[in-house]
Protein backbone atom coordinates (compact mmCIF):
# COMPACT_ATOMS: atom_id res chain seq x y z
CA UNK A 1 0.00 0.00 0.00
CA UNK A 2 1.68 3.50 -1.16
CA UNK A 3 2.01 6.36 1.40
CA UNK A 4 -0.32 9.29 1.35
CA UNK A 5 0.23 12.01 -0.18
CA UNK A 6 1.30 15.23 2.28
CA UNK A 7 -1.92 16.77 2.89
CA UNK A 8 -2.67 20.61 5.24
CA UNK A 9 -3.51 20.27 8.64
CA UNK A 10 -7.55 19.72 8.97
CA UNK A 11 -9.95 20.01 11.21
CA UNK A 12 -12.68 17.88 10.32
CA UNK A 13 -16.15 17.90 11.74
CA UNK A 14 -17.28 14.81 12.49
CA UNK A 15 -14.11 14.09 14.50
CA UNK A 16 -15.21 17.06 16.36
CA UNK A 17 -18.68 15.86 16.81
CA UNK A 18 -17.03 12.39 18.32
CA UNK A 19 -14.92 14.41 20.29
CA UNK A 20 -17.61 15.74 21.75
CA UNK A 21 -19.82 12.30 21.83
CA UNK A 22 -16.45 10.51 23.54
CA UNK A 23 -16.53 12.81 26.22
CA UNK A 24 -20.41 12.63 27.19
CA UNK A 25 -20.24 9.03 27.03
CA UNK A 26 -17.30 9.48 29.57
CA UNK A 27 -19.58 11.52 32.02
CA UNK A 28 -22.36 9.45 31.38
CA UNK A 29 -19.69 5.96 32.56
CA UNK A 30 -19.18 7.95 35.41
CA UNK A 31 -22.78 9.43 36.16
CA UNK A 32 -24.21 5.17 36.25
CA UNK A 33 -21.03 4.20 38.78
CA UNK A 34 -22.00 7.06 40.70
CA UNK A 35 -26.34 5.81 40.14
CA UNK A 36 -25.34 2.11 41.12
CA UNK A 37 -23.50 3.62 44.48
CA UNK A 38 -26.59 5.74 45.36
CA UNK A 39 -29.72 3.84 44.11
CA UNK A 40 -30.22 -0.02 45.05
CA UNK A 41 -30.38 -1.31 41.72
CA UNK A 42 -31.81 -5.11 40.91
CA UNK A 43 -29.04 -5.35 37.57
CA UNK A 44 -30.18 -8.84 36.84
CA UNK A 45 -34.14 -7.39 36.39
CA UNK A 46 -32.35 -3.99 34.64
CA UNK A 47 -30.34 -5.48 32.01
CA UNK A 48 -30.33 -2.62 29.94
CA UNK A 49 -28.18 -0.12 32.95
CA UNK A 50 -25.79 -3.55 31.84
CA UNK A 51 -26.07 -3.05 28.20
CA UNK A 52 -25.62 0.87 28.01
CA UNK A 53 -22.55 0.97 30.95
CA UNK A 54 -20.94 -1.69 28.95
CA UNK A 55 -21.32 -0.17 25.36
CA UNK A 56 -19.96 3.68 26.87
CA UNK A 57 -16.63 2.14 27.92
CA UNK A 58 -15.57 2.62 24.36
CA UNK A 59 -15.29 6.22 25.00
CA UNK A 60 -12.07 6.19 26.67
CA UNK A 61 -10.72 4.33 23.57
CA UNK A 62 -11.80 6.76 20.95
CA UNK A 63 -10.94 9.91 22.55
CA UNK A 64 -7.10 8.11 22.66
CA UNK A 65 -8.00 6.73 19.45
CA UNK A 66 -9.00 10.91 18.03
CA UNK A 67 -5.79 11.87 19.30
CA UNK A 68 -2.89 9.72 16.88
CA UNK A 69 -6.31 9.57 14.17
CA UNK A 70 -5.64 13.50 13.38
CA UNK A 71 -1.77 13.62 14.33
CA UNK A 72 -1.34 10.82 11.91
CA UNK A 73 -3.18 12.77 9.15
CA UNK A 74 -1.91 16.48 9.70
CA UNK A 75 1.58 14.84 10.02
CA UNK A 76 1.58 12.28 7.81
CA UNK A 77 5.95 12.78 7.14
CA UNK A 78 6.91 13.85 10.25
CA UNK A 79 5.66 16.17 13.52
CA UNK A 80 6.08 20.07 12.82
CA UNK A 81 8.84 21.87 14.86
CA UNK A 82 7.23 23.04 18.06
CA UNK A 83 5.11 20.33 18.54
CA UNK A 84 5.92 18.98 21.80
CA UNK A 85 6.60 22.37 23.34
CA UNK A 86 3.08 23.07 22.76
CA UNK A 87 1.37 19.82 23.84
CA UNK A 88 3.17 20.12 27.36
CA UNK A 89 1.70 23.55 27.27
CA UNK A 90 -1.80 22.98 26.62
CA UNK A 91 -2.04 19.01 27.68
CA UNK A 92 0.36 18.25 30.21
CA UNK A 93 0.27 21.04 32.71
CA UNK A 94 -3.10 21.43 32.45
CA UNK A 95 -3.01 17.07 33.45
CA UNK A 96 -0.79 18.62 36.14
CA UNK A 97 -2.41 21.14 38.08
CA UNK A 98 -5.89 19.36 37.74
CA UNK A 99 -4.22 16.44 39.34
CA UNK A 100 -3.09 18.27 42.12
CA UNK A 101 -6.50 19.50 42.94
CA UNK A 102 -7.84 16.12 42.72
CA UNK A 103 -4.87 15.13 44.63
CA UNK A 104 -5.41 17.80 47.13
CA UNK A 105 -8.84 16.11 47.61
CA UNK A 106 -7.38 12.70 47.87
CA UNK A 107 -4.85 13.68 50.83
CA UNK A 108 -4.65 14.73 54.39
CA UNK A 109 -4.48 18.50 53.85
CA UNK A 110 -1.10 18.67 54.79
CA UNK A 111 1.71 18.64 52.84
CA UNK A 112 3.29 15.37 52.99
CA UNK A 113 0.22 13.88 52.65
CA UNK A 114 -0.59 15.56 49.26
CA UNK A 115 2.90 14.81 47.94
CA UNK A 116 2.93 11.13 48.62
CA UNK A 117 -0.61 11.33 46.85
CA UNK A 118 0.16 13.90 44.40
CA UNK A 119 2.89 11.45 43.13
CA UNK A 120 1.07 8.12 43.32
CA UNK A 121 -2.01 10.03 40.87
CA UNK A 122 -0.19 12.68 39.16
CA UNK A 123 3.40 11.49 38.49
CA UNK A 124 2.54 7.24 37.96
CA UNK A 125 -1.21 8.33 36.44
CA UNK A 126 -3.35 6.59 39.09
CA UNK A 127 -6.38 8.33 38.72
CA UNK A 128 -9.09 8.72 35.53
CA UNK A 129 -6.44 11.57 33.95
CA UNK A 130 -4.22 8.61 33.19
CA UNK A 131 -5.20 8.99 29.49
CA UNK A 132 -2.84 11.77 29.06
CA UNK A 133 -0.14 9.76 29.73
CA UNK A 134 -0.81 7.48 27.51
CA UNK A 135 -1.85 10.15 24.68
CA UNK A 136 1.87 11.29 25.28
CA UNK A 137 3.59 7.91 24.21
CA UNK A 138 1.61 8.06 21.49
CA UNK A 139 3.20 11.31 20.32
CA UNK A 140 6.65 9.63 21.45
CA UNK A 141 6.01 6.72 18.91
CA UNK A 142 4.67 8.46 16.34
CA UNK A 143 7.97 10.64 16.19
CA UNK A 144 10.24 7.45 16.78
CA UNK A 145 8.87 5.01 14.03
CA UNK A 146 5.92 7.22 12.06
CA UNK A 147 7.93 7.62 8.86
CA UNK A 148 8.84 3.87 9.03
CA UNK A 149 5.25 2.87 10.09
CA UNK A 150 4.25 4.65 6.79
CA UNK A 151 5.84 2.97 4.56
CA UNK A 152 4.96 -0.38 5.30
CA UNK A 153 1.73 -2.19 4.52
CA UNK A 154 -0.68 -1.78 7.61
CA UNK A 155 -1.82 -5.35 8.01
CA UNK A 156 1.29 -6.69 9.81
CA UNK A 157 1.41 -3.75 12.47
CA UNK A 158 -2.01 -4.41 12.67
CA UNK A 159 -1.75 -7.91 13.15
CA UNK A 160 0.80 -7.94 16.04
CA UNK A 161 -0.52 -4.93 17.96
CA UNK A 162 -3.92 -6.86 18.60
CA UNK A 163 -2.03 -9.74 19.66
CA UNK A 164 0.43 -7.71 21.94
CA UNK A 165 -2.52 -5.56 23.50
CA UNK A 166 -4.64 -8.66 23.72
CA UNK A 167 -2.24 -11.34 25.24
CA UNK A 168 -0.97 -8.42 27.56
CA UNK A 169 -4.48 -7.71 28.69
CA UNK A 170 -5.79 -10.90 29.19
CA UNK A 171 -2.84 -12.00 31.08
CA UNK A 172 -2.97 -9.27 33.45
CA UNK A 173 -6.90 -10.28 34.19
CA UNK A 174 -6.43 -13.74 34.13
CA UNK A 175 -2.65 -14.84 34.81
CA UNK A 176 -2.36 -13.73 38.86
CA UNK A 177 1.42 -14.40 38.14
CA UNK A 178 1.68 -11.97 35.30
CA UNK A 179 -0.65 -9.15 37.08
CA UNK A 180 1.73 -9.47 39.92
CA UNK A 181 5.10 -8.81 38.14
CA UNK A 182 3.43 -5.90 35.96
CA UNK A 183 2.52 -4.54 39.67
CA UNK A 184 5.96 -4.70 41.05
CA UNK A 185 7.72 -3.54 37.99
CA UNK A 186 6.09 -1.04 36.37
CA UNK A 187 6.61 1.80 37.91
CA UNK A 188 2.87 3.44 37.00
CA UNK A 189 -0.30 2.26 36.75
CA UNK A 190 -1.33 -0.48 35.19
CA UNK A 191 -3.74 1.11 32.46
CA UNK A 192 -0.69 3.30 31.48
CA UNK A 193 1.13 0.54 29.98
CA UNK A 194 1.38 1.00 26.41
CA UNK A 195 1.34 -2.54 25.39
CA UNK A 196 -2.76 -1.91 26.52
CA UNK A 197 -3.01 0.87 23.98
CA UNK A 198 -0.61 -0.65 21.16
CA UNK A 199 -3.34 -1.50 19.12
CA UNK A 200 -5.44 1.75 19.30
CA UNK A 201 -2.08 3.78 18.14
CA UNK A 202 -1.33 1.48 15.10
CA UNK A 203 -5.16 1.37 14.17
CA UNK A 204 -5.31 5.40 14.77
CA UNK A 205 -2.04 5.39 12.94
CA UNK A 206 -3.50 3.54 9.50
CA UNK A 207 -6.93 5.37 9.91
CA UNK A 208 -5.18 9.09 9.76
CA UNK A 209 -2.84 8.12 7.29
CA UNK A 210 -5.78 6.67 4.67
CA UNK A 211 -8.49 8.60 6.06
CA UNK A 212 -10.37 9.44 3.14
CA UNK A 213 -9.65 6.46 1.25
CA UNK A 214 -11.48 4.42 4.19
CA UNK A 215 -14.12 6.22 4.81
CA UNK A 216 -15.20 7.53 1.20
CA UNK A 217 -15.05 3.27 0.28
CA UNK A 218 -17.68 3.04 3.57
CA UNK A 219 -20.01 5.77 2.35
CA UNK A 220 -22.27 3.62 0.30
CA UNK A 221 -21.23 0.11 2.45
CA UNK A 222 -22.35 1.77 5.71
CA UNK A 223 -24.13 -1.88 6.77
CA UNK A 224 -19.90 -2.77 7.40
CA UNK A 225 -19.33 -0.47 10.28
CA UNK A 226 -22.77 -1.39 11.51
CA UNK A 227 -22.50 -5.47 11.22
CA UNK A 228 -18.59 -4.94 13.07
CA UNK A 229 -20.17 -3.15 15.54
CA UNK A 230 -22.87 -5.52 16.42
CA UNK A 231 -20.61 -8.75 15.95
CA UNK A 232 -17.95 -6.75 18.48
CA UNK A 233 -20.18 -5.69 21.03
CA UNK A 234 -21.75 -9.38 21.13
CA UNK A 235 -18.15 -10.75 21.95
CA UNK A 236 -18.40 -8.25 24.94
CA UNK A 237 -22.02 -9.83 25.97
CA UNK A 238 -20.64 -13.24 25.39
CA UNK A 239 -17.69 -12.72 27.39
CA UNK A 240 -19.95 -11.03 30.21
CA UNK A 241 -22.71 -13.82 30.58
CA UNK A 242 -20.87 -16.88 29.73
CA UNK A 243 -17.21 -16.21 30.92
CA UNK A 244 -18.27 -14.04 33.81
CA UNK A 245 -15.39 -11.49 32.50
CA UNK A 246 -17.35 -8.54 34.44
CA UNK A 247 -14.12 -6.01 34.67
CA UNK A 248 -15.54 -2.39 34.16
CA UNK A 249 -12.89 -1.09 32.59
CA UNK A 250 -12.04 0.97 28.85
CA UNK A 251 -9.34 -1.34 28.90
CA UNK A 252 -10.87 -4.38 28.60
CA UNK A 253 -9.54 -7.09 25.86
CA UNK A 254 -12.69 -7.18 24.32
CA UNK A 255 -13.47 -3.70 23.61
CA UNK A 256 -10.88 -3.08 21.40
CA UNK A 257 -12.70 -4.39 18.33
CA UNK A 258 -15.19 -2.35 19.87
CA UNK A 259 -14.10 1.12 20.16
CA UNK A 260 -12.54 0.80 16.66
CA UNK A 261 -15.75 -0.17 14.91
CA UNK A 262 -18.16 2.38 17.22
CA UNK A 263 -15.47 4.83 15.86
CA UNK A 264 -16.09 4.15 12.53
CA UNK A 265 -19.83 4.01 12.46
CA UNK A 266 -19.58 7.22 13.95
CA UNK A 267 -17.59 8.53 11.52
CA UNK A 268 -19.70 7.18 8.76
CA UNK A 269 -22.57 8.09 10.20
CA UNK A 270 -21.86 11.77 10.36
CA UNK A 271 -19.95 11.94 6.90
CA UNK A 272 -23.04 10.20 5.53
CA UNK A 273 -25.72 12.71 6.78
CA UNK A 274 -23.50 15.60 6.66
CA UNK A 275 -24.73 15.93 10.41
CA UNK A 276 -23.26 19.00 12.06
CA UNK A 277 -24.61 20.41 15.92
CA UNK A 278 -23.61 23.57 17.13
CA UNK A 279 -24.06 22.20 20.72
CA UNK A 280 -21.93 19.10 20.18
CA UNK A 281 -19.71 21.12 18.15
CA UNK A 282 -18.91 23.89 21.69
CA UNK A 283 -18.41 20.69 23.60
CA UNK A 284 -15.77 19.44 21.59
CA UNK A 285 -13.86 22.56 22.15
CA UNK A 286 -14.51 21.77 26.21
CA UNK A 287 -13.93 18.40 25.87
CA UNK A 288 -10.32 17.94 27.63
CA UNK A 289 -11.06 20.15 30.37
CA UNK A 290 -14.29 18.47 30.78
CA UNK A 291 -12.16 14.86 30.81
CA UNK A 292 -10.39 16.52 33.93
CA UNK A 293 -12.61 17.98 36.13
CA UNK A 294 -15.74 16.63 35.86
CA UNK A 295 -14.93 13.80 38.60
CA UNK A 296 -14.09 16.83 40.84
CA UNK A 297 -17.69 17.69 40.57
CA UNK A 298 -19.99 14.82 40.03
CA UNK A 299 -20.49 13.69 43.72
CA UNK A 300 -21.92 16.94 44.06
CA UNK A 301 -24.57 16.66 42.25
CA UNK A 302 -26.19 12.94 43.78
CA UNK A 303 -28.93 15.08 45.91
CA UNK A 304 -29.94 17.40 42.88
CA UNK A 305 -30.25 14.55 40.38
CA UNK A 306 -32.33 12.36 43.40
CA UNK A 307 -34.70 15.20 43.72
CA UNK A 308 -36.13 14.44 40.37
CA UNK A 309 -36.54 10.49 41.20
CA UNK A 310 -34.70 7.28 41.00
CA UNK A 311 -35.34 6.95 37.54
CA UNK A 312 -31.95 6.07 35.44
CA UNK A 313 -32.73 7.61 32.80
CA UNK A 314 -33.52 10.87 34.44
CA UNK A 315 -30.91 10.50 36.76
CA UNK A 316 -27.93 10.02 34.33
CA UNK A 317 -29.23 12.81 31.71
CA UNK A 318 -29.37 14.93 34.35
CA UNK A 319 -26.06 14.16 35.85
CA UNK A 320 -24.25 14.73 32.76
CA UNK A 321 -26.05 17.87 32.14
CA UNK A 322 -25.10 19.58 35.56
CA UNK A 323 -21.21 17.96 34.87
CA UNK A 324 -20.48 19.48 31.82
CA UNK A 325 -21.93 22.83 32.19
CA UNK A 326 -20.46 23.18 35.44
CA UNK A 327 -16.98 22.31 33.76
CA UNK A 328 -17.76 24.53 31.01
CA UNK A 329 -18.63 27.42 32.95
CA UNK A 330 -15.32 26.58 35.15
CA UNK A 331 -13.41 27.29 32.02
CA UNK A 332 -14.80 30.54 30.96
CA UNK A 333 -13.94 31.53 34.40
CA UNK A 334 -10.48 30.30 34.12
CA UNK A 335 -10.10 31.32 30.26
CA UNK A 336 -10.52 35.03 31.72
CA UNK A 337 -6.48 35.52 33.29
CA UNK A 338 -3.45 34.27 31.94
CA UNK A 339 -2.79 32.44 34.71
CA UNK A 340 -5.59 30.28 35.18
CA UNK A 341 -5.58 29.68 31.26
CA UNK A 342 -3.18 27.44 31.86
CA UNK A 343 -5.78 24.96 34.52
CA UNK A 344 -7.47 25.00 30.65
CA UNK A 345 -5.03 24.68 27.98
CA UNK A 346 -6.14 26.48 24.75
CA UNK A 347 -9.89 26.27 24.34
CA UNK A 348 -10.50 27.94 20.49
CA UNK A 349 -13.73 28.12 21.13
CA UNK A 350 -13.09 30.81 23.85
CA UNK A 351 -10.25 32.67 21.95
CA UNK A 352 -12.70 35.01 20.15
CA UNK A 353 -14.60 35.69 23.12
Amino acid sequence: MNTPMNTPKQHLNEINLIRAIACIFVVATHAISNYLKNVDVDLTSDRYIVLIRYALLCSTPIFILISETLISKNYPEKLPKGFFLKRLRYIFIPYVLIGAIVSYRASARDWNSFLEVFTHKVIFGHWYGFFVLVIFQFYIIHWLVGKYLSKINPIGPLLLSFIISFIHIYSYVHIPEYGEFIEAKFPFWYRVHIFSWLFYFIAAFYIGQYYDRIFNFLNNKIWIPIVATLFSYSIILYDIKVRDYTRISSDRYDMMLFAVCVFFLLVVLIRKFNFNNKVLGMISHFSFFIYLTHMITISYFVKLSLTFGENFFSYVIIMVFLTISTSIGWAFLFYQTKPTQFFTGRIKYLDNK
